[in-house]
């Protein structure tokens, strides 16, 4: 291992807090004299902040080091004319453990930024937002309306449907396609409606729930009374 790569991986294990007590306090001396070292530690610690955001400290039981040894195997190293035949304890290969050690801290890496991206991804946005009303002006519901044509209702209150009546959802982009079915509902409630083939939607396009005949209308226009209805408009 060259002089650089054998100081990388010391770098590692100081910031991963992995070497014993002794080999910890050389380490510290030497990130406080050697400015390639320390610079080394700094490159290490850049790489694992993520880390150090999302993972609790963690106590090793006394009885970790034992449990290696005994579950461990050892290994052969091949015969050669200059070396006779002996194992070597795996738990004694320095080399094993560093590249060991370093790969779990990758991976743990790789975890924490995966976590972070995930939680960092900002929720889908509707295109447009219609607030629906009874006549009386009372709000009955929400719908938010998205690009891929989905639609999510959300009710402001609770509505009996008759038993042999069905609520229909209902949307009006322009008087010459006519209004386009978007759902059946047997109950007011949140729900998401999936309708695919529309255009964007857009500011003032109609959207409305009517009272229909249980299973929808059967001309596949609305037939029944309007009982919530209202213009979308952009959020901000």
């Amino acid at each position: 291992m060259s002089a650089e790569r054998e100081r990388d991986a010391r770098a590692g294990e100081f910031v991963l807090g992995v070497a014993d007590e002794a080999e910890m306090a050389r380490m510290e001396e030497e990130f406080q004299r050697d400015p390639e070292f320390a610079r080394a530690v700094g490159v290490w610690r850049d790489k694992l902040s993520a880390l150090d955001r999302v993972a609790d400290p963690v106590e090793p039981s006394p009885r970790l080091w034992e449990r290696i040894r005994e579950g461990v195997t050892t290994r052969p190293i091949p015969r050669t004319s200059a070396v006779r035949e002996r194992r070597i304890p795996i738990w004694q290969n320095l080399p094993f453990w560093r590249s060991a050690t370093l790969a779990a801290g990758f991976a743990c890496l790789l975890l924490a930024a995966g976590l972070g991206s995930m939680l960092m991804e900002p929720a889908r946005q509707p295109v447009v937002v219609a607030v629906l009303e009874a006549d009386d002006s009372t709000p009955g519901a929400i719908v938010e309306a998205f690009a891929d044509g989905s639609v999510v209702l959300r009710p402001l209150k609770a509505l009996d449907v008759p038993a042999d009546k069905t609520l229909q959802v209902w949307t009006l982009w322009d008087r010459a396609v006519g209004p386009v079915p978007l759902g059946i509902l047997g109950s007011l409630r949140k729900t998401t409606l999936e309708k695919g083939g529309q255009p964007v939607p857009q500011e003032q396009q109609l959207y409305e729930i009517t009272l229909e005949p249980k299973g929808g209308s059967p001309t596949g226009r609305p037939t029944g009374p309007i009982l919530y209805k209202g213009l979308a408009t952009s959020p901000l």
